[in-house]
């Protein structure tokens, strides 16, 4: 009799201690993890509305907050729009990762891993940890307003970093605007709000959303996580991030790596409106975030008559230091003048002019300047 109450009593403390260690979420080693970086491509694929997912340099680091979180195999970056509406996956994890960083570490000083595409890869040159291109169904990272999420592939989340406008319906997120997605589960056991999203206009071309801090208890994104140039690093600890002039911009991606007032190469010129009669004023957007203080500006004119070669153009403002130039010169009777304007960073760091509807370069026939 003794011999049957000790097997019962043996049981009965098994079962209260696996009730005990048996979380809401399914836990295994690889949740104790939180998005790093969110890089959505270089300043000239700002507006390039034709590249496909595959040919954008995206990707998304990931950084362990504990040792050990080395079972990757088919977890996955959710992809949400402005509205929480689950668009796909960036990408998926084919594999676990090897470095889990030494036993008892802690938030910053565990392994990262780096998924992206094979066109971000190219560009910082180092192994990524997962190439996203074959993977089936997958989105792009929407640049304007949305949400990555990191999860287990299903439903388990880990981690959510939102930008721009992105606000999820109440029917999506019934927990908030930045709330977890109906149908999640807690599978960190951290907060389930992520607050306010960072970047209100929207990501910045050339910059990456980079966590600043962690707090498990209090996720933030607006305060947790500023606009930065991207560092990313693997899972080794592999990386390009040399900045030899410490202007921010690795030598990789910087324009001039000996020079810290230019930074990433400047790009066709935006924002172009001419304003005033009979002085005008041109006036286009400043390309100084991300080509560096010292970008300056050339602007050619030449008049509508001979718009179709630019075979009158002149060099009406070189090496402008402002995003403006005034003319108080009148065309000719019954003609008018065009004003086609570059940014510049100096010799190897030269905008362009753009491309006619047709497609082709105006840089050409566009010589005057120097």
């Amino acid at each position: 009799m003794r011999r049957t109450l000790r097997r019962f009593t043996v049981v009965r403390s098994v079962l209260a201690l696996a009730a005990l260690t048996v979380p809401a979420a399914s836990l295994a080693a690889q949740h104790l993890m939180a998005i790093q970086e969110v890089f959505v491509g270089t300043p000239s694929e700002r507006d390039n509305a034709s590249l496909t997912p595959n040919q954008r340099a995206q990707y998304v680091m990931l950084r362990m907050t504990s040792s050990a979180q080395t079972l990757t195999l088919n977890t996955a970056l959710r992809v949400e729009d402005a509205a929480g509406n689950i668009l796909g996956n960036f990408g998926v994890m084919s594999g676990n990762v090897m470095q889990g960083g030494s036993l008892g570490c802690a938030y910053p000083n565990c392994p990262a891993i780096v998924i992206g595409t094979q066109a971000a890869k190219n560009l910082f040159t180092f192994a990524f940890d997962q190439i996203v291109d074959a993977q089936a169904g997958r989105v792009a990272l929407p640049a304007g307003g949305g949400r990555v999420c990191f999860t287990n592939g299903t439903t388990s989340v880990f981690d959510c970093v939102a930008w721009g406008n992105f606000s999820c319906t109440a029917a999506n997120c019934p927990g908030g605007a930045n709330a977890y997605h109906a149908g999640d589960l807690n599978g960190n056991l951290c907060a389930t709000s992520f607050g306010t999203p960072i970047a209100p206009a929207g990501l910045e071309f050339g910059k990456s959303a980079a966590r600043k801090t962690f707090n498990c208890a209090t996720k933030a994104n607006a305060t947790d996580f500023a606009l930065a140039f991207p560092k990313p690093v693997n899972n080794a600890g592999a990386n390009n991030n040399t900045d030899t002039d410490a202007d921010g911009l690795i030598d990789q991606l910087d324009c001039n790596r000996n020079l810290n007032t230019i930074l990433w190469k400047p790009i066709e010129v935006t924002g172009q409106r001419l304003t005033g009669h009979a002085t005008s004023t041109d006036q286009w957007d400043s390309q100084s975030s991300f080509a560096g203080s010292g970008v300056k500006y050339d602007e050619s004119r030449g008049t509508l008559s001979h718009l179709s070669t630019f075979s009158d153009d002149t060099c009406h403002a070189p090496g402008s230091t402002t995003t403006s130039a005034t003319d108080a010169n009148v065309p000719p009777a019954g003609d008018g003048f065009y004003y086609v304007v570059r940014a510049t960073g100096g010799t190897g760091c030269i905008g362009t002019y753009g491309s006619s509807t047709a497609g082709a370069s105006r840089d050409a026939s566009l010589t005057s300047c120097p």
